[in-house]
């Protein structure tokens, strides 16, 4: 984990799958999932085209059509520079070129405003500032190690070094309640290196932090509520994978800390990444496309896994030594293949505690933690000839 494993303990310690859910004095467990095969996936070609998607004034004249373009196959570099900037909200998609120049000019502003800030305060202000002073370090200490190489981040006094100090230590006057934490400088490196602009990856990282802060709360809940999720999730797609590592003290999963924290930064290529984050910025087909992304990850390693004799120790090595070596297009077809195949899938519910059927509402299961149709089946209750199926939307955990 590098600098994240301070973290491992505590959710070894701290974090137990819940089984379970209940509502009230109700309890409901899933007695099985019926998933159904799963289905072949192909990815299109990047986001090549732009003009030909904008108005006369230049407003995008179908959003959805380009969020389902990028995820389809993500954005061709030549683009991604002005794409990017739609996706994470800089722009909005119904916004005029005039009114992005305005938009532009009012954030530049604005962004120095908050960069003079903290420029202007002297040494002896630092001194007494310790808040102020312990993010300084700690962003110090990060950019000198992050992405070095990056031709945009290497060698020593390069201006994308200072370009990188500069937005971070300007995102903590304008989140003061979060400040900087450790894995920040992963999100607004990229950024910074597609951008080629101070400003423009400042605003965009604010659109990133708008998905991820939770991510960096010092509670960790938001944390470890991905990892519940996640753990749900692949026992549902794989309960043998689930029992092995169950069997081996590494259920909670949290050898994938580092990967949800900072969406895969540290996983894939830095071209890789680019694609994998504007995939995941089209927010489709879910909202919680990451966790599927996880899972893809982990069910192509159950063969190395299972049958083997890794411990918790040799299970987290494999895991850190992953790095490099995925291929994100099959990373990619495997967790929408996992997507369409969950959409589909059917799940029978048994109550515990003596509750009669009547008393299970399919409005209060949450298993996958996103958006799609579950069918429930209660195929004992039933005749075959009037079965019934209720559909139930799921709603982000």
């Amino acid at each position: 984990f590098g600098g994240f494993s301070k973290v491992t303990n505590f959710f070894r310690r701290n974090f137990s799958l819940l089984k379970p859910w209940t509502q009230g004095s109700l309890s409901v467990c899933v007695q099985g999932v019926e998933l159904g095969p799963r289905p072949e996936v192909t990815r299109g070609r990047p986001l090549d085209q732009w003009d030909e998607l904008l108005d006369p004034e230049g407003r995008v004249l179908d959003p959805q059509r380009v969020k389902e373009l990028v995820f389809r196959g993500g954005v061709s570099p030549a683009l991604r520079k002005e794409v990017w900037k739609f996706l994470l909200g800089f722009y909005p998609w119904s916004s005029t070129r005039q009114q992005r120049d305005d938009i532009l000019r009012v954030k530049t502003d604005e962004y120095f405003r908050m960069k003079v800030q903290w420029k202007s305060v002297s040494e002896e202000q630092e001194m007494r500032n310790s808040l102020l002073r312990g993010y300084r370090n700690l962003i110090e200490r990060d950019v000198s190690r992050t992405d070095r190489n990056n031709t945009f981040f290497s060698g020593s006094d390069n201006p994308g070094l200072t370009l990188l100090h500069d937005g971070l230590m300007t995102y903590c006057m304008y989140n003061f309640d979060l400040g900087y934490v450790q894995g920040m400088s992963d999100l607004l490196a990229p950024l910074l290196f597609v951008t080629q602009n101070e400003v423009e990856s400042f605003w965009c990282l604010t659109g990133f932090m708008e998905l991820v802060h939770q991510n960096f709360e010092e509670s960790q809940e938001a944390m470890k509520k991905q990892l519940l999720q996640l753990s749900l999730l692949l026992r549902a797609l794989d309960p043998e994978l689930c029992d092995f590592l169950d069997s081996q003290d590494s259920g909670s999963l949290c050898f994938c800390f580092r990967w949800l924290l900072i969406w895969f930064k540290r996983e894939f290529s830095f071209e890789d990444i680019l694609t994998l984050w504007e995939v995941m910025w089209s927010r489709l087909p879910c909202e919680n496309f990451h966790l599927l992304v996880a899972c893809s990850i982990l069910e192509s390693q159950r063969g190395e896994l299972i049958g083997s004799d890794h411990d918790f120790n040799t299970i987290l090595k494999h895991i850190n030594e992953l790095t490099m070596k995925l291929d994100l297009h099959t990373v990619l077809c495997g967790a929408e293949a996992i997507y369409l195949q969950l959409a589909a899938c059917k799940v029978r519910l048994l109550p515990i505690g003596g509750a009669t059927v009547d008393q299970i509402k399919p409005s209060v299961v949450q298993m996958t933690g996103f958006n799609a149709f579950v069918i429930l089946t209660y195929p004992d209750l039933f005749t075959t000839t009037a079965s019934k199926i209720l559909h139930c939307h799921l709603k982000m955990c």
